[in-house]
Parts: structure tokens; sequence; C-alpha cells
């Protein structure tokens, strides 16, 4: 792991991604030869037949800064079209039912761990192109299926909290280093002392996505260090027999939304704000803390390039050695092509932008400086400025990681998972409902 992360800080950034569009007519399922031929499309970049292939957004962050992308590579293959499809308001299981239910599958998707298990026969065998082969060996394992490599990481993702050190240091009058907040106590008291002054201590973004996924991470990682221990966390979640209401670490999460909750800048409606006001606040200087991933980074310093922000962990407990006081989530989501609809040549314009993106300079700069991705492939010859990148590096270096559990989640559940907190955010249900509504749905969605 060492070894793979000194490389790592080659190249490095903050993530997230976006997609496009298009109508694709269903074929038959790609044959492995078709599959060799798409590899050797780089030997004619610009040239052949025009070719239309479409890219699913799943996270809108970044859309510009991907579609900058397309237009980079699009300027040197000028027959290749690339077009974005949006989620519309859809999860992702629900957008990817549709679209191949209706026949018009897109070429390329970004999907999370539970999209992957539900969808995987549905994609493109991938392992003998060139930028499936730069994937480090410890991001590999959950792109597999039967020994087949179906997908490829994304980008090195941190979950955390976002802090506005600006913020942080004109309410205190300090000099602030995230390293000082050793436990959940030492995190209050922070927030106690910014709440007298006219900034924000806090704000919750009320996304079911962000608060049912990417924060329950927080609490299923917080389980154990130990990967068989936390398997067996899940495995007692999927029978029904995980007693949250008597979890300790359960409660330390839930203790610590209810300290962001009492300190949110949107306490008295906290259903009302909207994502992109969260940003604006963030790169306004406005609040000092959001609970949220490194993927938002890119619209932070593109509404205001001078933003001082960081992630640090989401305190786990008051004692400092509480598994996930100096841990943030570790996270990617994968790319994969589509095998079932997708023509070869659309397969293979699909392969030949990824090889152009992971091996070529032009496209290593627009992964790390357009995208501003944490580069999770070898060889990277491109050194950042990011420093929240560096950040994430840095706590995969010491070690200070902790597993995205909800690579585990069964399809669908995590929007259950959100509409809940969405409910306890809001007042309207205790901490016990919490526990048993989780408890019920990981049932109720394991067996679908």
């Amino acid at each position: 792991m060492k070894k793979a992360i000194s490389f790592l800080l080659a190249g490095v950034m903050a993530a997230s991604l976006t997609a496009c569009s298009g109508s694709v007519k269903e074929t038959a399922p790609a044959k492995q030869e078709d599959t060799k031929a798409a590899e050797q499309t780089s030997e004619s970049k610009g040239s052949g037949e025009k070719v239309e292939i479409s890219f699913l957004v799943t996270k809108p962050e970044i859309v510009p800064q991907f579609e900058e992308t397309f237009k980079r590579y699009t300027e040197s293959h000028p027959n290749v079209t690339i077009t974005a499809i949006p989620l519309s308001g859809q999860t992702i299981y629900e957008k990817l039912t549709s679209l191949y239910a209706s026949g018009n599958a897109p070429t390329i998707t970004m999907v999370g761990g539970p999209e992957f298990t539900s969808f995987k026969d549905n994609f493109l065998d991938i392992t003998d192109t060139d930028f499936a082969k730069k994937v480090y060996s410890w991001a590999q394992d959950k792109t597999k299926s039967d020994g087949k490599v179906l997908a490829v990481p994304t980008t090195a993702e941190g979950i955390g909290i976002m802090y506005n050190k600006k913020v942080i240091e004109a309410a205190t009058g300090k000099e602030f280093d995230p390293s000082s907040i050793k436990s959940r106590k030492d995190f209050a008291q922070l927030l106690e002392e910014i709440s007298k002054t006219d900034y924000a201590p806090v704000q919750i973004t009320n996304k079911d996505w962000l608060l049912g996924s990417h924060l329950t991470s927080v609490l299923y990682g917080a389980v154990s260090k130990n990967y068989d221990e936390r398997q067996a966390v899940i495995e007692a979640c999927r029978k029904g027999e995980y007693n949250f209401a008597d979890s300790q670490v359960f409660n330390n999460w839930m203790d610590t939304f209810d300290l962001l909750m009492k300190y949110n800048k949107y306490a008295k409606s906290p259903l009302a704000n909207a994502y992109e006001d969260d940003q604006l606040t963030m790169a306004s200087d406005e609040v000092a803390f959001w609970p949220i991933g490194n993927y938002i980074y890119p619209n932070i310093v593109d509404i205001n390039p001078d933003a001082q922000v960081g992630l640090m962990p989401y305190p786990m407990g008051d004692d400092d050695s509480a598994v996930g006081n100096k841990e943030i989530v570790l996270s990617y989501s994968m790319f994969a092509i589509d095998a079932k609809q997708s023509k070869p040549e659309q397969q293979a314009a699909a392969i030949d932008f990824f090889n152009w993106l992971v091996t070529s300079k032009e496209g290593q700069d627009s992964y790390v400086n357009t995208l501003m991705f944490v580069p999770i492939f070898e060889g990277f010859e491109i050194q950042p400025a990011n420093p929240v990148a560096k950040q994430i590096v840095s706590y995969m270096e010491q070690g200070n990681t902790l597993e995205r559990m909800s690579d585990y989640f069964p399809a669908g559940v995590m929007n259950q998972f959100g509409a809940t907190m969405q409910q306890y955010l809001d007042g309207k249900i205790t901490r016990a409902d919490v526990a048993n509504q989780f408890k019920d749905k990981w049932v109720e969605f394991f067996k679908k």
C-alpha cells in the first residue's frame, strides 16, 4: 500500500464526475474480438467514421469541468462526439434500470459498489486495455467479477468534514490546524467558540445521498479497522441481527450528528437549503465546517479561487483513540463501459477516451488540473497544486482511512437511509426510530 501511495504523490486532485447522453440503439453483446479491436483505436485517432458516445452523469458537481475535458479530447479526435446524460432526479440504480429497459444504455457510466453489483453483467470486459492495467493493485478488487476487469476506479475521494481555514481563524483569532481536533469534545469546544461570532459554525446538506451513503460510510467504517469485523457487521445487518440502538459506534455517530445539528446554520429549516447554496456559502467564507467530500473542491475554487478549505475526519468519540477520530473515508466510484447495447465502434471510442485520459500527458493534465481528481492509476507525470488532494494522499500514507462501506449496501437502500436521516434532521423522528428504520431497511432491500 505504501509503495502504491508513493506514486500518488506524483499527481493528486480532488474528485467527482459527470457524463453524457445520447440515444444508443440496442445491439448484440460485444464479442471478445470486438474488445481487442477497440483497444487499438488510438492508432487511428482523429480519423474514421463519426461516432457518438454517451456518458451518464452521476455527480453533477463538476459537469462543466468534465465537458471541458470532453472538448479537449474531441479536438484531437474530431470524429467522436461525447454527450452527457443527467440523472434528472433519479438514483443511479433507477436511471440505469430505465435506460437499459428503453434500449438507451449509456456508452459509459459511473457506478458505485451497489450499482456495479447489480449491472456488472452489462459491462464490457476491459481486462486487456492499457488504462485498466494502470490501476493500483490495492484498488482493483471491487472492479472485478469472475477474474475479469469490468470497471476502473474514477479517483481517490475523501469523505469527512470540510473546513474553512479563513473563517475559523477569523472567528477564533488563532491559527487553525485540523490535527488539533482529536475528539468530538475538541470539535464541540471549537463550534461553541465560533457560534459566538458572526460566522456560522456548521452547515448540513440535506441530500439523501450525502446523509444515507457518504456519512453512513463513516458509521460502518468506524466499526473496526479490521476488514473481517466490518464484514461481520454488514452480514449481521443483512440478516436483521445488528442492534443499532445498543451499538456504541452507532450512538457515537449519532452524537456527532446531533452536535452538527445543534450548530447547523439552517437549524430552523433544515430541509430548505439547496446544495448549490451550500457551495456558495462555503466558498464565500460564511461557514466554518461542512460534512461533505473533496469532490466539491473544484466548485469551491471556481467560485472563490482564494478559498482556503481542507478536509478533516468526522469525529467519532470523546476518547482520542476512537476509530474515526483521525480517519477520513477513502472512497472511489467506478467507470464502466456498456457491453450490451453499444456498438463496437462506440465501445472502441470509449476505450480510446480512457486511454487518452489516463496514459497521455494531455489527458493526465485534464484528469488532474481540470477534473481535479486524485490519480488512482500508476504513471501520472502531472503534479497538481490542489491542497485538498495532497491532504488525501497524506491520510492514505499514514493509514488514516476508513473503507467506504456503502459499497456493500443493497442497491437503493442508501436513499432510504438518507430519507430516514432527513426526517431526523427535521425533528420528525427520534434516534430510536433511526435505529429501527436502519435495521428494517437493511433486511427489506437485501431480500429484493
